[in-house]
């Protein structure tokens, strides 16, 4: 079996048994991880696969959060329709957002994004008639269907996981179609790509709008495990720590934005035991990470498997007696 396959499996009974083991509180945490590795995937699959360091992915799953917030609970239409509706209106939004950027470069976009989620940050804060202002809109709460309260910590995991685990695994496949290849083939030399005919602006648009999508499903999952949406996670602070996420774990693989969130959440929960400013750990944790992995923890732990993978010397040298 491949090694592919059978780290899927590991992963997969892995989350399978977390919520069998554990308490309420971790089956939470692992909720939220799973929730905040999508963030980190949207980013990652700009960055891994273009080069685009994008800040706006966060204001994504913000938009799809006060979508559900306003219609749930502002107006009450069903949980099936609001979703739904929570989805479109952010595609639209990754729509615009790409209309925007998708012709900028580097710094370019990355400043770009930037001013995106910042005015939809200060929207979040103004127009109170619609969003409560600093206050937000609380009582977001996950129906219950057939007598299952979906609102329950362990079938919120379940549903949770079952999402992110489908999404983790079309991304997978995509990474290895065609269009992933030639999103990497963009980034390596985007002038050759276009002379060999490809949709290079078509590409790049289609790539943003779907990490769009991508966090949009982040944010569903976000407000109704907050229960709120306020301005919070549209802020800069969200971006940022999502941008930690990807690059600590290795937004060029596909698992590393999700080690990232596991590392850093891990951490925040360690460290706020003993002091307030776990920012400041994980500020220095990322700085370390950057000095001494620049690729990433994925890639440190893939190199490790390599080499214990690799049969010893003396098993592949063929013996000098037997040279013809």
């Amino acid at each position: 079996m491949k090694r592919e396959y059978v780290l899927i499996l590991a992963i997969l009974a892995a989350l399978v048994a977390w919520p069998l083991l554990m308490g309420n509180y971790a089956v939470s945490q692992g909720s939220r991880a799973m929730i905040y590795a999508l963030a980190a995937l949207s980013f990652s699959l700009l960055a891994g696969r273009l080069g685009w360091f994008s800040l706006c992915q966060t204001t994504f799953a913000g938009i799809s959060g006060y979508t559900i917030a306003i219609l749930g609970v502002r107006f009450g239409l069903p949980f099936p329709l609001v979703v739904t509706l929570a989805l479109l209106f952010t595609t639209l939004s990754a729509v615009i957002f790409g209309l925007l950027t998708v012709r900028s470069r580097k710094v370019s976009f990355l400043m770009l994004t930037l001013a995106l989620g910042q005015m939809v940050w200060a929207l979040s804060f103004q127009w109170v008639d619609v969003t409560g202002g600093y206050n937000g809109i609380a009582g977001v709460r996950m129906p219950v269907y057939g007598g299952v309260d979906l609102n329950d910590t362990r079938v919120f995991y379940a549903l949770v996981t079952t999402v992110t685990v489908a999404i983790f695994l079309a991304v997978w496949r995509l990474y290895r179609s065609p269009f992933g290849l030639l999103l990497l083939g963009i980034q390596e030399n985007e002038q050759r790509m276009r002379a060999l005919g490809h949709p290079v602006a078509l590409a790049r648009f289609s790539a943003f709008v779907l990490a769009g999508v991508i966090a949009g499903v982040a944010g569903v999952f976000l407000v109704y495990d907050m229960g709120i949406m306020s301005p919070s996670p549209l802020g800069l602070g969200h971006a940022v720590w999502v941008l930690t996420a990807a690059v600590l774990g290795g937004y060029r693989s596909l698992l590393g934005p999700a080690l990232g969130v596991a590392v850093l959440i891990t951490l925040e929960t360690l460290v706020a035991q003993f002091t307030d400013r776990h920012m400041m750990v994980i500020g220095l944790v990322l700085l370390l990470s950057i000095l001494l992995m620049p690729r990433g923890l994925a890639d440190v732990l893939e190199q490790r498997f390599k080499r214990k993978a690799k049969p010893p010397a003396s098993m592949t040298t063929t013996p000098q007696g037997d040279e013809p």
